[in-house]
């Protein structure tokens, strides 16, 4: 166990950051008072199994002094998203649902759908909407009954004549002013009385607005706003009521299993039920709601007025005033009341998250059946492991050559964590490709404390002992390398394990079998994907360095926007020129050149 000089480490506010053999992180955590908080952990006499098992894995101990405890919540949660430690709470959050943004900046405007919100922007955000279906139904229904314009900013600019939308009463153009600004205002007020929970009332005013129009017998008027009512009304019918009080809030809860800890959160809007999103974490040696609810709202989701939990959090007060200061209004954070709303909510809240872990053990992962302990027994590991990555090259056609990372944490793939390589060196045969990649990528891992467990090559004893060599010049020893050598169906055939002669030969263990083939397929698939596109990108650039007029900006403008040669061809004339650096005269050269070049 890690000796620690005690008197060394201050009583003040902070950050502690415990590592391991390799410099990897294994925990990141807070603490008003350092030295009392870390003497917890060494001087205890019976600590819980897991803070024992950190504590024996325990090499390095680093820390950050803050001049108050909120500074250290930030920090805390700036490290734990970068490092992503082993023994902290990871709230797995790769979901960002969609909005809805009306920004009330413009004369004219209009809805967008976007997938975060924007640090200090004014606009109205309505959301998070669940279903992308249900979304779109929402949408269509809502266009009907207020037809705002549907085109960017700079195209209603450019326009000189309406677009089919306004031909078929779905648009009122205001790009070219067949509506007034105030006109349009009522329906932009409509969207934002519907979405506040005011549709009663609105279909009160719609009701009235007919009457009037009747009375002047505005007729074609009348038949409109007809539609309108019949549209609305029928959009209403799809919201779920749930509090009698048009009040935005989140709503947690949590249920703890053996091994884990299962998290939903309710949206309301206005006093609608919006949806819904569930989590799973491992349990960790701190407390998972308040580490999930913070890590939740600091990815730029939207953070209602009031957040509701099942219990009152130790350090509320500093958690507000962080979500105050990122919000830009006052937030509080509140243990669920006894009022029968609340309890129908977190009824609704707990069968859906029962739910949610019934589906969870449904397709429990075989990771945790054995499968672990079947792949260490096999490629002889002595250690635990979480993470497996696999690394592949390909080229296209002898052109392109490149080099892919794919990692899997717990049995599933870990996408957030995939990665592409560019060969950069000068020698471009596979061995020499291979110790790039690899070098590239582990001392990548050694910088970051982001090393996999085990890392597999595509390959036979050659290729691993070229990786051997490349965590050799690293100092590297703790992360367990195999080659796997295929067949001619390209399956996973024989693995090579260093330090010994001959091969395992795989098929005949059924589970690993299938893991490692897919794993390597999975490698073979996002390499050789890459490569085309890398090819695609060598083309283009080529085909565009010849067209008069584009220089290296608007040639590295083109590369970003498009993918290939034949996408530059079909897009709009209106889209080149609303490119950046690009306006109308250039665009249309680059077209002609284009028809020319097709011709």
């Amino acid at each position: 166990m890690l000796l620690v000089d005690w008197e060394k480490i201050p009583k003040s506010p902070g950050v502690y950051i415990f590592k391991g053999r390799d410099g990897e992180v294994l925990y990141v955590g807070k603490a008003k008072d350092l030295r009392t908080r870390l003497s917890n952990y060494f001087k205890s006499s019976n600590p819980s199994p897991k803070v024992q098992l950190l504590l024996e894995k325990v090499k390095t101990l680093e820390y950050f002094l803050t001049e108050k405890e909120k500074e250290a919540l930030l920090l805390e949660a700036t490290l734990i998203k970068k490092y992503r430690p082993k023994y902290n709470v990871l709230l797995r959050d790769d979901k960002n649902y969609p909005l809805l943004r009306l920004s009330l900046q413009e004369d004219y405007p209009s809805l967008q759908i976007v997938r975060k919100r924007k640090k200090g922007d004014q606009a109205l955000y309505f959301g998070p909407f669940t279903s992308g279906k249900g979304l779109r139904e929402i949408l269509k229904l809502l266009y009907k009954s207020f037809p705002l314009r549907r085109c960017s900013l700079a195209e209603m600019k450019r326009r000189k004549k309406p677009c089919i939308y306004f031909q078929i009463q779905k648009c009122l153009a205001p790009c070219v002013e067949k509506i007034s600004k105030e006109e349009y205002a009522k329906y932009v007020d409509g969207i934002i009385e519907f979405f506040q929970g005011k549709g009663k009332e609105l279909v009160k005013k719609i009701k009235k607005e007919i009457d009037n129009s009747a009375e002047n017998l505005e007729f074609e008027k009348a038949a409109f706003l007809r539609d309108r009512l019949k549209d609305l009304e029928e959009l209403l019918e799809k919201q779920a009521v749930v509090l009698n009080e048009p009040i935005d809030l989140d709503l947690w809860e949590i249920r703890s299993e053996k091994e884990r800890d299962y998290l939903i959160v309710l949206f309301v809007r206005y006093g609608y039920l919006y949806g819904y999103q569930t989590f799973q974490v491992n349990k960790s040696i701190e407390e998972t709601l308040p580490q999930a609810l913070f890590q939740f709202y600091l990815e730029g989701k939207i953070i209602p007025e009031k957040i509701f939990v099942p219990q009152d959090l130790e350090e509320r007060k500093d958690y507000e005033k962080i979500l105050s200061e990122i919000a830009l209004k006052e937030i509080e954070i509140i243990p669920i009341p006894e009022k029968i709303e609340f309890i129908n909510l977190r009824k609704i809240a707990l069968k859906n998250l029962e739910n949610f872990i019934l589906s969870e053990k449904r397709q429990e992962k075989p990771w945790y059946g054995g499968l672990r302990e079947e792949i260490k027994k096999i490629l002889k590991i002595d250690k635990d492991i979480t993470s497996i990555e696999a690394i592949d090259l390909s080229q296209y056609y002898g052109k392109a050559k490149v080099g892919s990372v794919v990692a899997f944490f717990e049995g599933e793939p870990d996408k957030s964590r995939y990665r592409h390589y560019h060969i950069k060196g000068e020698r471009k045969d596979d061995l020499s490709m291979l110790y790039e990649v690899v070098y590239r990528r582990l001392k990548r891992g050694l910088e970051e404390g982001t090393l996999p467990d085990l890392l597999l090559i595509d390959g036979g004893k050659a290729h691993l002992e070229t990786a051997l060599k490349a965590a050799e010049d690293l100092g590297i020893d703790s992360v367990a390398l195999r080659s796997i050598a295929k067949n001619e169906k390209r399956e996973p055939e024989k693995i090579y394990l260093p330090l010994r002669k001959n091969p395992i030969y795989l098929p005949k263990y059924k589970e690993v079998f299938a893991f490692i083939g897919r794993i390597m397929n999975e490698a073979h698939r996002f390499a050789q994907s890459f490569a085309e596109k890398a090819l695609q990108k060598e083309t283009l650039k080529s085909k565009l360095e010849k067209i008069p007029g584009i220089g290296p900006k608007r040639k590295e403008i083109l590369l970003k926007t498009f993918k290939n040669f034949e996408d530059i061809k079909k897009a709009p004339l209106h889209k080149l020129s609303t490119l950046p650096s690009f306006n109308l005269k250039i665009a249309k050269n680059l077209k002609e050149y284009l028809e020319k070049d097709s011709s």
